[in-house]
């Protein structure tokens, strides 16, 4: 079924409030093979809510409401779609009867705006609200199925998984939503498409979704299906992917580079130490973000200012004069690290994160990675682009994953 989410709320359209109960009925209905075709977000004003109703109502077969519901006098999704869909609103005295349970459990006095949620429009199908005081409804609008449901995310959550989930079983066709997630790092989102367009354009029946972030690409496949056919479909997807990525793909399993990693060192048995100049740290946290990363890294330092790589690093007078920001400089850190902390492994970071300090000859973004194993010593020049957040992103990533192909 073509289906539809409608956040209400004020206060979802301001930068502080994230509508997170779109996110959760999405995976519950994907679950159920059911995909989502739009989301929207409206605020308490009775016009735009009943414009964004009406108009789902006839483009949709499925529609979910959150929000609105609760008993004070800019909740009015209830009456709102009353008023639409031109349904009497009548008083339901088993809703307030739990609600006065509910009040008296918790200690609290009901007032005179609590009777508003006992109030339901007629043909309605009431939903228990066993977390709170509004219960949920769900109408059926010329063969369209309209779920009101309360926006408290605590709320909403039992109510959708124990009740709305079950009469979507009752009334739909059960499907099954395949899905894969795979993981490519070090790799821009057009030299990844570039690969893989040719592969999954012969799979129309399998949607493909590539997520770019500051160093890491995302990749997504899912199909809807009731048998083996489409998962494997799926799966021959997926093994022509995987084989056209090579080392570039990191994890199939949802870990994160920083996790694939740590893996690696704990099997090899190796430690790890890092050195940083441009990145601040950021590269000893990805790292240290993972519970256990004692296990394999020994340590790190951050010698943001020239005479600290002297002193902790020892790098020499004349290599600083020279420029801190070079080949020379990342393997010296690297090697330098790895001595003086007894780490099987060295890796560094020295660049221009910006926005200042950058010239025509070492522009802003300018970084070189440093690697030093087993006695062999190397260094990767790289240019990001973006701003000053970006780049020392990409280039705390860029790092782990050069390590990660190293240690393949």
């Amino acid at each position: 079924p073509k289906t539809q989410i409608i956040a209400v709320g004020t206060e979802l359209l301001s930068p502080t409030q994230l509508d997170t109960n779109s996110l959760f009925i999405t995976q519950q209905l994907n679950l159920l093979g059911i995909q989502v075709t739009r989301k929207s977000v409206v605020g308490d004003q009775e016009e735009d809510i009943s414009n964004v109703l009406m108009a789902s109502v006839e483009h949709s077969e499925l529609v979910f409401v959150t929000g609105g519901l609760g008993p004070t006098k800019d909740d009015i999704t209830r009456e709102v779609a009353a008023n639409l869909f031109k349904r009497k609103l009548v008083f339901d005295p088993l809703i307030m009867e739990s609600i006065e349970i509910r009040a008296r459990k918790c200690g609290l006095q009901l007032t005179k705006n609590n009777r508003r949620q006992a109030m339901v429009p007629e043909e309605a199908e009431v939903l228990f609200n066993f977390k709170g005081t509004a219960p949920g409804l769900l109408l059926n609008v010329n063969g369209a199925l309209l779920f009101l449901l309360p926006g408290p995310p605590r709320e909403l959550k039992p109510m959708v998984a124990e009740q709305v989930v079950k009469i979507l079983k009752e009334t739909f066709p059960v499907s099954v939503q395949l899905s894969r997630h795979l993981a490519v790092a070090a790799m821009p989102e057009s030299r990844v498409d570039a690969m893989l367009e040719p592969i999954y354009c012969q799979y129309p029946q399998v949607k493909t979704t590539i997520l770019s972030s500051p160093g890491i690409i995302n990749l997504h496949f899912s199909c809807s299906g009731s048998s083996q056919a489409e998962e494997f479909t799926l799966e021959k997807l997926i093994g022509k992917i995987r084989t056209k990525l090579g080392k570039s793909l990191f994890t199939e399993t949802g870990q994160t580079l920083p996790q694939v990693v740590g893996g690696c060192l704990k099997k090899k048995g190796l430690s790890l130490a890092t050195a940083e100049s441009c990145t601040g740290g950021l590269l000893s946290k990805l790292i240290t973000d993972i519970p256990g990363s004692s296990d394999y890294f020994r340590g790190g330092v951050v010698t943001y200012s020239n005479d600290l790589k002297e002193l902790f690093l020892g790098l020499p007078t004349s290599m600083l004069q020279k420029g801190v920001v070079s080949d020379a400089v990342a393997c010296y850190m690297a090697r330098s690290v790895r001595d003086r902390t007894g780490a099987s492994v060295g890796l560094s970071v020295t660049g221009i994160a910006g926005p200042g300090g950058g010239t025509d000859e070492k522009p802003v973004g300018l970084v070189f990675l440093g690697l030093c194993q087993d006695g062999s010593i190397s260094a990767r020049k790289h240019v990001f682009p973006g701003g000053r957040k970006v780049i020392r992103r990409q280039a705390a990533l860029y790092a782990l994953d050069w390590l990660r192909r190293e240690l393949m």
